[in-house]
């Protein structure tokens, strides 16, 4: 009779690990469908950053910036700067959609929500009539992998949590507790003569993220244009005690502050626009004239 019991329970747990690889699947298939309806829509986001002490007093604020969402040649969106807070001029302003957002594809966040749903050591912990909440734990084996994006990945504790209707993950709710995150990534430098190719990741082990998305819905209830945005981002990264520079959008920073225990505190709040429906969108690889 206990071996029948053990037999069961077993069984159980390994049918609710299935459950949850499949729903973390279906999460990144909604999360790749939904970029094809970012195309409706335009958004900014306004980030801000302050390096604080241990007892979450302010030693500095870090220039805002303000990133906007133009479209590609291929149709697709992507994030370029609009407006740095202290007045500097975005590098590539007036360019070309396409010029400016090759700057996006040289920031290499290694905490990301692609890989995290494609790689994400996760169970069901709980499930309602409006949403299923993944718990996502770390993974020790996955920290010596190869891939830089997976060594990070499975550093991660927290949960996801998926709206119940469409699988959309509309929550990441994340801490790094792992040291697969610790790794020197590529940089580069648009804004003056210093030669900087590389630099530390702030993803250090006790960084926490919280990723909110809302969806945004079709004025006319057209559910094919309605899109799911992340409205919010919150972030709290300890900074290296040697920690002098930070590389934000390819722009170098200066610290001011200095000593143990520094965090960087980021906050990055976005506000969405639908195009209208009888707007015909027209592609251009031409820049702005100054």
């Amino acid at each position: 009779m206990k071996a029948l019991v053990a037999l069961v329970a077993m069984s159980a747990c390994v049918s609710a690990g299935d459950d949850a690889r499949e729903l973390l699947s279906k999460a990144g298939d909604a999360f790749r469908a939904n970029r094809e309806h970012e195309r409706f829509w335009n958004w900014t986001t306004t980030t801000t950053r302050s390096v604080i002490n241990p007892g979450g007093r302010a030693l500095e604020r870090i220039p805002s910036v303000t990133v906007e969402s133009p479209i590609r040649s291929d149709g697709r969106r992507c994030n370029a700067v609009l407006a740095w807070g202290d007045g500097r001029e975005p590098y590539l302003a007036g360019a070309s959609a396409d010029d400016r957002c090759k700057v996006e594809q040289e920031v290499h966040e290694l905490l990301n929500e692609a890989s995290i749903l494609d790689s994400a050591r996760v169970r069901v912990r709980s499930r309602s009539r409006d949403e299923i909440t993944l718990a996502v734990a770390l993974e020790k084996e996955g920290i010596m992998s190869r891939d830089p994006f997976r060594r990070c990945t499975a550093s991660l504790e927290g949960r996801i949590v998926l709206d119940a209707a469409t699988f959309f993950p509309k929550l990441f709710d994340l801490r790094v507790v792992g040291s697969g995150c610790e790794q020197m990534v590529g940089v580069v430098n648009h804004y003056d003569g210093r030669p900087i190719s590389s630099a530390m990741s702030t993803f250090r082990r006790g960084a926490g993220v919280r990723w909110e998305y809302e969806l945004q819905r079709d004025k006319q209830n057209n559910a094919a244009r309605d899109c799911w945005i992340c409205v919010r981002r919150h972030s709290l990264r300890p900074l290296m005690e040697q920690a002098r520079t930070l590389i934000i959008w390819g722009r170098p920073i200066e610290l001011r502050s200095f000593g143990r225990g520094r965090r960087i505190l980021i906050d990055a709040n976005t506000t969405a626009s639908e195009l209208a429906a009888d707007v015909t969108l027209k592609f251009s690889t031409e820049g702005k004239e100054k």
